[in-house]
């Protein structure tokens, strides 16, 4: 009978996690674990058939973590705070944030997913109780588009000095705009019905 592994399922994704945050995606390999944990590489091969079920474990944990950083109270609007924490994610997580949003073939799964679950929140900002469900979808699409692209910037290290009131007043900047034109394309098409 072969000896119990000393390392939960869960230990070793969170050692995949730690390699991935501090090497990138491209550096998980058992070996890379295996040092995190300080073991052999048993425990990860006990674990996991194949090195990509560990890392889709790694991109599921990430993106908890992720939807953890968008219900944050950073300010007092639903809206605002989902934005402010894809952001300070990028900021705080660079590699885990290019992991899960930029590398790899499962970047459109991940994205989709987490859409639905933002999607879910909006109807919690008072402001677009009164959009349908495709309005609140496309100036969530629209935001997004911002907001990826903030955070890539951020994660690529091509903003400097950024901290969570720069990317507060970039949203805001952007999100006036973008909210604005939503909200009052909405208020014109229902006085023409």
């Amino acid at each position: 009978m072969a000896p119990k592994t000393k390392y939960t399922k869960d230990e070793v994704v969170k050692a995949a996690v730690r390699v991935v945050e501090a090497d990138g995606l491209n550096a998980l390999t058992a070996r890379s674990v295996a040092m995190k944990l300080g073991s052999s590489t048993a425990p990860v091969y006990h674990h996991f058939d194949t090195m990509d079920e560990l890392a889709l474990c790694v991109i599921k944990e990430t993106q908890r973590s992720l939807l953890e950083y968008t219900s944050r109270p950073y300010t007092d609007r639903v809206f605002l705070n989902m934005g402010t924490g894809v952001a300070m994610f990028a900021l705080e997580h660079g590699q885990l944030y290019r992991a899960l949003m930029l590398e790899g073939d499962r970047s459109s799964e991940v994205v989709r997913e987490f859409f639905d679950t933002l999607e879910s929140e909006l109807p919690k900002d008072s402001r677009f109780a009164a959009l349908s469900s495709s309005e609140r979808r496309g100036l969530l699409r629209k935001m997004w588009i911002f907001t990826h692209g903030l955070a890539s910037l951020i994660c690529a290290g091509l903003i400097k000095d950024c901290n969570q009131d720069y990317i507060i007043n970039a949203l805001v900047d952007v999100g006036t705009d973008v909210i604005g034109a939503t909200l009052a394309k909405h208020k014109s098409n229902g006085k023409s019905s």
